[in-house]
């Protein structure tokens, strides 16, 4: 077991302690002593109305040493007790993770939009022993009333559930006063010294090909492994704004140990915000890098004249869920002159590539290059390495050396763990290729493949193909039933300028647009236009939820 849990490279070897809250307290320290250079706070939050939370490094380790408190005394977590967290973005939700940190507790996120049927599955397998929940307008209160039911029924020994109450004033029978309770608590704490191997989040998969599953992550995949953000130009002078909703680990790797590992600020706006008032916000604050979704982007593009706005700040956007498509990052620099940028990563992997040079115009949808540490390569089925520039598996090499930002396992799942390795190989499961300079493209799923006339096609360059042509603003291809086989259906959402067109020409002018730009056999047969594609709650396009209504109705 020792060989899963011990990780490093050639040339960095894993301390055999580390805690990530001691990083924070350092920058905690650099800052008192006028040594960190940047005038953004460590956090900065707005509810858009008009309310505002700026924490520095000095606020932020001292509150969560004051919640560190509340947890290990209100609520007793020791090391390796899991904290189920039910929050959206608040400040909270950040001093727990912190907190957990601190007293060696595993910090369990949770969806806010989950269904109770989905949420009590989630409670009977992770097993927490305390629950930290925020009534507001984004959390349904009949998610509250399953905790509650567990806990009466004994099913899991849930010892403490703890309610915060910034954007609701609430009360439960049987919840703790978040507020109450860190109003009285020591601001002293002392962190516990933590195996880097400990367990430290638990994160759980999007579904996207299967059920979801909890992913470990320890100190080091998440805190060691998120510190090679030093080598991909973020700096200490940036303030990052990710929009990622709380239950993913987009928002704890990207707003939590990257930025925090380098001294950065974070940027949160609690609102889920529409188009427009993403670009107000990133033109009215000093926002120097945002990530979004890909609908974001496109609708952006789509309805707003996005040369009417400024962005004072912003050097660099980035692309959160799937890779943007070269049409959509070109048209982006174009119209606002801000880089975009798309990069890999996975619930299981963290953050793996280091995104193109500013002003590489030859590899525009590249996710760019592997950080130094992470031997990606793509093989073919026989787990041999392909020449460049041939599609095939990405895999990530795990001997004799592992990447630091790797989970552990699956929980309670070791078939489904081993499964995700083959011979020296994690394997993600995505189809890419890498060109002769070693910079990638992923191309989507390896199960999303469709098999049509005795060729396999890749629907994401189908995709690509149709999002070239000015009517799209967004598509899905998949496969469909036809007569004893399959072929190939697209799933498109109209740019506004088109939806009023005739159908049926629209149809045979974009199934002319892919045979003529890639082949005959590439074109869909089948094409619906649609209002809106169905979506994961990371925002990656569902194929599955699209394949499965597909060939459901035979």
């Amino acid at each position: 077991m020792a060989d899963q849990v011990i990780r490093g490279t050639k040339d960095f070897q894993v301390p055999e302690y580390f805690n990530f809250a001691d990083v924070i307290d350092e920058w905690a320290k650099n800052e008192k002593e006028g040594r960190r250079q940047s005038d953004h706070p460590a956090l900065w939050w707005i509810d858009g109305a008009g309310n505002e939370v700026k924490w520095s490094y000095q606020d932020v380790a001292l509150n969560s040493k004051k919640t560190a408190n509340v947890l290990s005394t209100a609520a007793d977590i020791k090391p390796g007790d899991r904290v189920m967290v039910i929050l959206p973005r608040i400040p909270e939700y950040w001093l727990i993770q912190a907190a957990c940190l601190r007293t060696g507790g595993v910090f369990v996120i949770m969806a806010i939009n989950i269904g109770p049927k989905e949420l009590q599955w989630r409670i009977l397998r992770s097993k927490p022993v305390c629950v930290v929940a925020c009534p507001c307008d984004q959390i349904d209160n009949e998610l509250l009333d399953v905790v509650d039911q567990i806990t009466s029924s004994g099913q899991v020994n849930i010892r403490s559930r703890i309610l915060v109450n910034r954007m609701k004033q609430e009360q439960r029978e049987g919840w703790l006063s978040f507020e109450d309770l860190f109003r009285t608590a020591s601001a002293d704490f002392q962190s516990v010294n933590s195996l880097s191997s400990a367990t430290s989040n638990i994160f759980h998969t999007s579904g996207t090909t299967g059920n979801s599953k909890m992913a470990e992550h320890s100190q080091a995949s998440t805190g060691l492994g998120s510190a090679g953000m030093r080598y991909s130009r973020f700096v200490e002078t940036d303030l990052n704004w990710t929009t990622t909703p709380t239950g993913w680990s987009v928002l704890p790797i990207c707003s939590f140990f990257m930025p925090w590992s380098v001294g950065s600020g974070s940027f949160v706006h609690y609102k889920n915000v529409t188009t427009r008032e993403a670009l107000e916000t990133l033109q009215k604050y000093p926002i120097t890098q945002g990530q979004f979704g890909p609908s974001f982007y496109m609708t952006a593009l789509d309805e707003e004249d996005l040369k009417s706005f400024s962005f004072p700040k912003l050097y660099r956007c980035l692309v959160a869920g799937e890779p943007a498509n070269k049409h959509m990052i070109r048209r982006w620099k174009e119209e606002t002159g801000v880089e975009l940028w798309n990069y890999y990563g996975q619930t299981e992997t963290n953050v793996l590539t280091l995104p193109r040079e500013p002003g590489d115009d030859s590899r525009y949808d590249s996710v760019g290059k592997p950080f130094p540490g992470i031997d990606m390569i793509i093989v073919n089925d026989n787990d041999q390495e392909v020449p460049p520039g041939t599609l095939g598996r990405v895999v990530i090499r795990v001997k004799p050396y592992r990447p630091v930002g790797m989970f552990t396992c699956y929980v309670d799942e070791p078939e489904k763990t081993l499964a995700c390795y083959s011979g020296d190989f994690y394997v993600t499961g995505d189809l890419g290729r890498m060109d002769a300079d070693g910079y990638f493209w992923v191309v989507g799923r390896a199960d999303d493949m469709i098999f049509n006339n005795a060729l396999n096609i890749n629907p994401c360059e189908v995709e690509n193909c149709l999002k070239g042509h000015p009517a799209v603003l967004d598509c899905a291809v998949v496969s469909s039933p036809h007569l004893m086989g399959q072929t190939i259906k697209a799933f498109i959402v109209l740019s506004s300028g088109f939806i009023n067109r005739n159908h049926d020409e629209l149809i045979k002018e974009l199934q002319d647009h892919v045979t003529y730009n890639t082949a005959a056999w590439m074109c869909p047969k089948k094409v619906e236009f649609i209002g809106d594609l169905p979506r994961t709650v990371t925002g990656k396009v569902s194929r599955r939820e699209l394949k499965n209504r597909e060939w459901s109705t035979q």
